[in-house]
Parts: structure tokens; sequence; C-alpha cells
């Protein structure tokens, strides 16, 4: 039963009455033999009980121990030693600590968990925007100082950028909080995307089957590398996201089975994909192994040890995109629309989309998630080969056009 004031008070200064009660969520209390009341917290770190004592009663309230609860839970969960993290919470908060500070720790504390690209994104975030412009403490801020600041940001960068260091800065703020190194109240988290600046716009771009024909033909006709060819062919094949693509190695591919399977580290979602290989990716796959061979990469860049670069293939692309809008004034695309084409163009075929969600190595979402595991792969490669038949059709009208007009 949890504990009230009037059960704690009359606790207090009952010597030589030692007894230990519970309260809830890991909470309780001691009563020493000198009748002194300590609030105490009971968890598991590293697979080891911990008990740590949090401060008296009353000084330390009954509201204000069950207020450190989130807190300590949460370090737990982050994998931190609560005794060390409290120790720093109520510890007084280290002077003259600027905003430009708190995100270089953040950056040394928190980012080095994720993956490489996403942190030398955060790592440019916080040298461009941060650092320059906020060497002041956080708590000195007004909502008309963080309003100015995202001003700032809009006038030498984009209004998306804007809503983008919103985010990230209300992160950085709530991880230092967690830490105790300020104060919970700042008044950047009354902010809101439609404050400032304005949310990415969500892309609608896809392509049809017949700009699928005329795209494919247009690589197959350019002057490029071979792998630049089928990486691009690739993505508008399968859907896959780009960096899956150029990032495949021989290891990945069960040509028994007929599966592709993309590693925890390569993919978004830090879990493991599978697609089936289809007719059309073996015999694309089978020209990269005489160009290349068959060891490590599959697509490979400068070195034929490295992977094609993302900026190769968006330049590749651009180029592309440039060649079909003169010749046939297409409307801008680019790489990740192929995934776009893929879910729309088989939703109109009417394969499931639960089907094209595993094409996309999408998670599925609610009770599906925790209980469904299954990859589909019959199904995915029945859409994958509906898909490569259809572009093939359109390409075939393509030459039946061009062959009429000779």
């Amino acid at each position: 039963m949890p504990l009230s004031d009037a059960k704690l008070r009359n606790l207090l200064n009952k010597k030589d009455q030692l007894c230990v009660l519970s309260h809830r969520d890991g909470l309780r209390v001691k009563r020493n033999k000198n009748g002194a009341v300590l609030w105490q917290y009971r968890c598991r770190y590293k697979g080891t009980q911990v008990i740590m004592g949090l401060g008296h009663y009353p000084q330390l309230g009954l509201k204000d121990a069950q207020d450190l609860v989130p807190h300590l839970k949460g370090w737990v969960a982050q994998g931190l030693d609560p005794r060390v993290e409290y120790k720093k919470f109520i510890s007084p908060p280290e002077e003259n600590l600027t905003v430009s500070r708190l995100a270089e720790q953040w950056l040394e504390i928190k980012v080095p968990t994720l993956k490489p690209k996403t942190q030398v994104l955060y790592q440019n975030h916080v040298k461009k925007w941060i650092m320059p412009y906020l060497e002041v403490a956080p708590d000195t801020m007004t909502v008309h100082d963080w309003v100015a600041y995202f001003k700032t940001v809009s006038d030498n960068g984009s209004a998306k950028m804007e809503s983008v260091m919103l985010v990230r800065l209300k992160t950085i703020l709530r991880c230092a909080i967690m830490r105790g190194d300020i104060a919970p109240q700042n008044p950047i988290f009354n902010l809101q995307a439609n404050d400032v600046g304005e949310p990415a716009a969500q892309g609608q771009r896809y392509l049809r089957f017949n700009e699928l024909a005329l795209l494919w033909r247009e690589i197959e006709s350019a002057k490029a590398t071979p792998a630049s060819k089928a990486c691009l062919q690739m993505i508008f094949l399968t859907g896959a996201r780009q960096s899956e693509v150029r990032l495949m190695r021989w290891e990945d591919l069960d040509f028994d089975n007929m599966i592709w399977t993309l590693p925890p580290e390569n993919s978004k979602t830090n879990k493991a994909i599978r697609r089936p290989i289809t007719k059309k990716m073996q015999s694309m796959l089978e020209q990269l192994a005489l160009v290349y061979g068959k060891t490590g990469v599959v697509i490979p860049g400068s070195t034929p040890t490295k992977s094609l670069t993302t900026h190769s293939v968006n330049r590749f692309c651009a180029r592309m995109w440039a060649n079909l809008n003169r010749k046939h004034n297409m409307a801008k695309f680019l790489p990740h629309d192929a995934r776009r084409s893929v879910s729309t163009l088989l939703s109109e075929l009417e394969v499931p989309p639960h089907v094209t969600e595993k094409m996309l190595g999408h998670s599925m979402r609610g009770v599906m998630a925790v209980y469904n595991k299954h990859d589909y792969l019959a199904d995915q490669k029945k859409g994958y080969e509906l898909y490569w038949e259809r572009i093939e059709e359109a390409i075939g009208a393509i030459k039946c056009t061009s062959s009429d007009l000779t």
C-alpha cells in the first residue's frame, strides 16, 4: 500500500525500531535505529540490485521523492548508473554553462551511440548553427531571445532549418536537464514547429511506368561506369534505400535461396531486412560480377574495396533527369522517389500494403510489429516480378513508337 504523509510522520523519531516500508515505483523508506527516515530507490543496474539513498524525510517530501522516479528510471533505461547521475542531478549547476557547451557535451555523450552518418549530420548542426550564435547560458534565454535566434537561422539558412534546429536544441537541453546541468524549465519548450520556420515538405513525386522506362533507357545509353548504372537501376527496381543498395556486399546475397539479406548495421531500422533476388536483379548482379569480381562490395566506387558514394549516385541521377527533362520535359526526380514509385504503382496493381511495406524495408506497426515476423518473401517476389514486367512493357512501347517514327 502506498505511503502517505501521515504514515511517514508517524515513522519519525522512533528510535531502536528499524524497519523498511515499500511505497511504489521502486521507492521505499528505511527507518534507522536513530529514528531518521531515509528515502531509498531500488532497481537493477547491469544485472545487479542497487539500493540507493535519495534523502531524508521530511527534507525530501513525498511528492518530491515521487517526482524523482522518472529521472531515475530514465537513467537506468539509458544504461547510466543512477547513483552517479543522481549526484550530478542534486549538485549545483556548473557556472557559465552555455548552450554551446551543452551541445558539445551532447556530442560527446549521446551522439557516439548513433550511426556514423547521423553523427556527422549532428556535428555539422552544432558547429554551424549553435556554436557561433549560442554562447549564452540557457537560463538567461527568453522566448524573444529564442525567436530572434531562429530568425537568424532562417536568414542564414532556411525556414526548414529553423524547425530542424528547434527539435535539435530541445533534445540537447532535455539531455542537460536529465544530467542535472540546468533547470527543468526553459522557454524553448513552449515553442512548437509551427511557431518557427516551416516543417520539411512531404515528397509527392513518383515515376509512372512510362517514365521509369525512359529512365531505364537513358541509364543504359549513358556514359558512366557499370557500377553507377547498376546502382541507380537497382534503386528504382527494388525501391530499397540508396544506402542499402550502395553498401550491398556479396556475402549478403544467398543465391541458393535467392534472398538478399541486409544486415542490421546497414538498415535504418537497425534490423535485418530480407528481400528476394528476382530474375532481373540476378541478371544485373551477374554482369557486375563479370566486371568487378564476386567478393567484397557489389557496387564499388573509386576503389574496388569501397562502395559507391552517395554524392556519385545523386550526381548521376541529376544528370539523367537533366537529359530526360531536355528530351521529354520530365519533372524532377531523386533516387528516394524510387520508393514512392514502387509503393504507389504496386498499390495501383492491387499488391497488398503489408507486402509493399516489406519491400520498402519498413517496420510493421502496432500489434503486427510485435507478433508478425513474416517477411512475405514469396509475395514480395511476385510484386517485384510484376513491377519489372510492367517496366519492360513500357520500354517495349517506347521502342515501337521510336521505330514507327523512323
